[in-house]
């Protein structure tokens, strides 16, 4: 004997509702950045990003540690903005010496713990940015360490193609 039952609904589970895509917080294409920043000229990002290069290179990180970077706040929001604004544009640049210029402990990341350390800042941002901030709220914000710019800077010039390991 068989049993048909006309009209009737499939089961919904309400786990599953709504959830037919996947959004990935890591992908920096997902990341809504403040609307300044998204309208900014590639000329000027081109003119900040060697601005912060020699930043970094003032600051003599290569002599610290891992756990010294990490403790150092000392690059507000805003320029980790320009960083995942770069990266999010999917661009990169090569550093001359950069056994001169990164700490020692940079050069035992190849591409893909370096991908995941890059993935943990984005995520981050997504969920903590405030995309109405204005340029001088987050200057006056120093949430991010030397530590993550390390990483950001090493893996855009991981990714440029004449990337050579030294």
């Amino acid at each position: 004997m068989c049993l048909i039952v006309k009209n009737q609904k499939g089961f919904k589970s309400g786990l599953f509702k709504n959830k037919l895509y996947s959004y990935d917080k890591t992908d920096p294409k997902n990341l809504k950045l403040p609307s300044f920043l998204d309208e900014i000229e590639d000329d000027v990002l081109f003119d900040i990003i060697p601005k912060m290069i020699d930043k970094y290179r003032l600051n003599e990180y290569q002599s610290k540690n891992r756990e010294e970077l990490d403790e150092e706040k000392d690059w507000n929001d805003l320029e980790i903005l320009y960083l995942i604004k770069f990266y999010k544009n999917q661009w990169s640049f090569i550093i001359p010496n950069e056994n001169e210029f990164f700490p020692r402990f940079i050069f035992t990341y190849n591409l893909a713990p370096l991908k995941v350390e890059i993935d943990k800042i984005v995520g981050r941002l997504h969920d903590k940015l405030n995309t109405d901030a204005t340029t001088t709220q987050l200057e006056d914000m120093f949430t991010y360490s030397s530590l993550e710019v390390t990483y950001l800077l090493h893996y855009f010039a991981m990714m440029h193609p004449d990337y050579k390991e030294e």
